[in-house]
């Protein structure tokens, strides 16, 4: 098997597809969030840290991005080895004061093709939701320069879910002749997504998405007449450049109890899953000041 080369200051190497002879290291990012300095019940899972994997004679590296709920894996080399692994400084969210074990080492023998190890991480925003607030507007537009769904508003002013009923957001889908409006909103979580820089700029935040959910409209608009009464949505919104054209990106799903009505996804087949689309003109923002937390 070819050997994979991870080197620190040249960005990241994701692990290749697990083989079912190959050694591997796998386990869970925490967050400390009981304070009591250990991993226990009530500590969660940290998503978008870099698990770094670097044998002893330094001929071998690796490294792997938690998910969603913390979990990590990282292939290791084909031969017996001796590891070290840590997390790299610079993707641990903002705030962090510490992390435990800082590294860790183990050796892979024939007998034991499955290494485990967690860490936990010790930050002030551990027991308690992310907080953030965003701003946004823009279009997506198709190959022609022609907008297909224009975007806009604001979600969660000030970090106040009870200011404007969480705020509003508004989308249209031109070629559908529809218009959503998003009027009562709730932030589920602020994060990093893995593989992209931690934060954003302008204003500076440690974070670079928003998740929201919430309730809405969706009629017709320029002759259609459609109404669709109370709607559901989930979204997120995705600031990774101040001044986001062609950079930040757009995640909105739409649906009622008949199924979806309206999906601005790169997975239109799996509408679930979150899928933000790059954003041709505009910006999307996010923000933190006034954020209690």
């Amino acid at each position: 098997m070819k050997k994979l080369t991870y080197k620190l200051g040249a960005g990241c190497l994701l692990g290749s597809m697990l083989s079912a002879n190959a050694w591997h290291l796998s386990g869970f990012v925490y967050c400390d969030a009981n304070g009591d300095r250990r991993i226990s019940t009530g500590d969660i899972g940290v998503q978008g840290v870099l698990v770094v994997v670097t044998n002893s004679s330094n001929t071998y590296s690796n490294a792997g991005w938690t998910g969603n709920d913390g979990s990590y894996t990282v292939q290791l080399s084909d031969l017996s080895d001796s590891y070290t692994a840590f997390i790299r400084p610079d993707t641990l969210p903002g705030g962090t004061t510490g992390v435990s074990p800082v590294v860790t080492t183990f050796a892979t023998t024939d007998a034991n093709r499955v290494i485990t190890r967690d860490f936990l991480i010790f930050n002030p925003a551990c027991g308690a939701p992310a907080k953030c607030w965003m701003t946004g507007g823009g279009t997506i537009d198709d190959n022609g320069g022609q907008p297909i769904y224009s975007y806009g508003g604001v979600v969660n002013p000030g970090c106040s879910a009870i200011a404007a009923g969480g705020g509003n957001w508004n989308t249209i889908w031109h070629t559908a002749g529809l218009h959503f409006k998003g009027l009562s909103i709730e932030v589920l979580n602020c994060g990093n997504l893995p593989g992209y820089p931690a934060g954003s700029s302008s204003p500076k935040t440690p974070f670079n998405y928003i998740d929201f959910q919430g309730v809405g409209t969706l009629t017709g608009i320029g002759g259609n007449h459609a109404d669709f009464g109370a709607v559901y949505f989930t979204g997120r919104a995705v600031d990774l450049k101040d001044g986001g054209k062609n950079t930040d990106m757009l995640y909105l799903r739409v649906y009622n109890g008949s199924g979806n009505l309206l999906l601005i996804s790169t997975d239109q087949a799996n509408p679930a899953n979150i899928a933000p689309v790059v954003v041709t003109t505009g910006n999307l923002q996010l923000h933190i000041s006034s954020c209690s937390r």
